[in-house]
């Protein structure tokens, strides 16, 4: 019947919820774990030698694997509100707004601003508001740029980012080709 959900899917819904926590939990000791014993193998091993290279990639592959996970565990957190460093905000995003984008992004950061963090809503109209990047052609892609609360994107946001981020109190506006986003403070 139209409007009812699968049981199976409502089921698998409430798992998620049920284990976010614990999963994010496990996911950042394993996290820790393997990064501090590779930072402390990394010094023991011989300048030039193969294995401190392959140790070394290891090491940065463990620490964007964290910045990755730590950041889409974030999502399923419950709703919360606080003062945060829009920087900060950003650059803890970044792996995530890569993904939605569909390819690596640099983020140009000048000068500094406190926004009202409303996670997780603020991160998922952020991640949208990315995503329209995706239709742009392969090739280097212009950086994300933000100017203290205002953040600049060198493409217009989906309808539904739009949308998200308004509700949240940012204000959209275009700008030239692109997007200028200011972010709720």
């Amino acid at each position: 019947m139209a409007g009812e959900q699968n049981p199976g899917k409502a089921a698998a819904e409430q798992a998620m919820a049920l284990l976010m926590r614990p999963v994010r939990h496990a996911v950042n000791n394993l996290s820790m774990v393997l990064t501090a014993n590779l930072d402390s193998a990394l010094p023991r091993l011989p300048e030039g030698e193969i294995v401190r290279r392959q140790v070394a990639r290891a090491r940065e592959a463990a620490q964007d694997y964290d910045n990755l996970a730590r950041g889409f565990l974030a999502l399923g957190r419950d709703e919360g509100s606080r003062p945060a460093p829009a920087g900060k905000l950003l650059q803890e995003l970044l792996p995530l707004l890569s993904l939605a984008a569909g390819g690596p992004l640099e983020l140009q950061v000048q000068g500094s601003a406190v926004v009202e963090r409303r996670s997780p809503a603020l991160e998922g109209a952020l991640i949208l508001a990315v995503s329209g990047g995706a239709e742009i052609a392969g090739g280097t892609r212009a950086p994300l740029r933000l100017d203290g609360a205002r953040l600049h994107l060198p493409w217009p946001v989906p309808s539904t980012a739009r949308e998200a981020l308004e509700s949240l109190g940012a204000v959209v506006e275009p700008e030239g080709e692109g997007t200028a986003i200011t972010l709720p403070t």
